[in-house]
C-alpha cells in the first residue's frame, strides 16, 4: 500500500510537530506497509521517527491501539521510546524516538540475529507477563478472525486441528506484539534488537509470540524441527499446549494463503512464502 509522505501532512499537523522537535530538514519514508499513514525518519534537533494517519481513515485503529500500547509500556522492554501523541488538523500523530543504524533482523539459519531475537522474545515474556494494558483485546479476538478467514483454505486433518480447538487454550495475562517478523524487529550495530509497531498488541499466553514466530524462522530457512527447537530455547514455550500450537499453525496457514490473494499487492509474495512455511510446519507436527 502507498504510503502517505510528510508533505502530505497538512501544514498545521507539521508545525506541531517542528514546534516540539524542531525543523525537519530531511524525511526519509519507510517502505510500503500495511496501512497508508505516513512513517518517516525525520532529521530534526534530536532525530525522530513519525507515524500518522487521519483520523478518517479505517486504518486509524490500528494507531490508536499502537498510541495505547506504547503509552503503558514499561521501560524495560526493547522498544523505541513513544516521546509524543497528539491529533492537529484532522491527523493522528505518534512520535517515537529513532533509532539509528538500524537494519531489519536476519533471521536466517547461522545468523546472529537469531539469538539476539530470541533474548528479545525471552524478555517480553518476563517484562509483559502481566499485561499493563487494561484494555487490550484478548488474543483469542485475532485467532477467531484468522479461523474463519481461514475456512476456505484448508481441508480434511488440517480442519480438524483448526476447529477442535477450545479458544480458552488461548487465555492469558501477557501483553503479546503478535506480530513479531524481521520487519518489527530492528537490529543495531551493537547487535541489540529493537521491537517496533505494536499495532496489533493483545492480551493472551506468552508462547503465542514464540508461535507466530515461528513460520517466520521456517520461511527463512529453518526446518520446521529446528525452528521449534529454537523456540524452545525461550521458557514461555515450555507452557504451550500442543494441541493449541497445532491449531495456530493451520489458522495462520491458512489466513496467510487468504491474504496472498486477497491482500495487497506489494504483501502477497511475502504472505505466500509465510503460507508455504505454516503448511511445512502444520505437516511436520501432523
Amino acid at each position: 500500500m502507498t504510503r502517505l509522505q510528510w508533505a502530505d501532512l497538512p501544514g498545521e499537523a507539521r508545525a506541531q510537530i517542528e514546534a516540539r522537535f524542531g525543523p525537519a530538514d530531511g524525511a526519509v519514508s519507510a517502505g510500503p506497509g500495511l496501512t497508508p499513514g505516513v512513517a518517516a525518519h525525520l532529521t530534526t534537533e534530536r532525530g525522530i521517527f513519525l507515524k500518522g494517519i487521519p483520523l478518517r481513515s479505517p486504518a486509524r485503529h490500528h494507531y490508536e491501539r499502537e498510541l495505547a500500547v506504547n503509552t503503558v509500556l514499561p521501560g524495560g522492554v526493547p522498544a523505541p521510546r513513544l516521546l509524543w501523541s497528539g491529533r492537529a488538523a484532522g491527523w493522528l500523530l505518534l512520535v517515537f524516538e529513532r533509532i539509528l543504524d538500524a537494519r531489519q533482523a536476519d533471521l536466517s539459519p547461522e545468523s546472529p540475529d537469531v539469538d539476539a531475537v530470541l533474548d528479545a522474545v525471552t524478555c517480553l515474556g518476563e517484562v509483559l507477563a502481566a499485561c499493563p494494558w487494561p484494555d487490550a483485546p484478548g488474543v483469542d479476538e485475532k485467532f477467531d478472525v484468522m479461523r474463519r478467514r481461514a475456512q476456505a483454505e484448508l481441508g480434511g486433518r488440517y480442519a480438524e486441528a483448526l476447529y477442535a480447538l477450545d479458544l480458552r487454550e488461548f487465555g492469558g495475562s501477557a501483553l503479546l506484539h503478535a506480530d513479531l517478523h524481521e520487519g518489527n524487529l530492528l537490529v543495531t550495530h551493537h547487535g541489540r534488537v529493537h521491537v517496533v509497531d505494536w499495532s496489533l498488541a493483545c492480551r493472551g499466553p506468552a508462547w503465542m509470540d514464540l508461535a507466530l514466530l515461528v513460520p517466520r524462522l521456517i520461511a527463512a530457512g529453518h526446518t520446521p524441527a529446528q525452528a521449534e527447537a529454537l523456540a524452545a530455547t525461550v521458557p514461555a514455550w515450555r507452557a504451550a499446549p500442543p494441541a493449541a500450537v497445532t491449531a495456530l499453525a493451520a489458522a495462520r496457514a491458512g489466513f496467510a494463503a487468504h491474504m496472498a490473494r486477497h491482500g495487497p499487492g506489494h504483501l502477497r509474495a511475502r504472505r505466500e512464502r509465510t503460507a508455504a512455511a505454516c503448511r511445512a510446519w502444520l505437516a511436520y507436527r501432523t
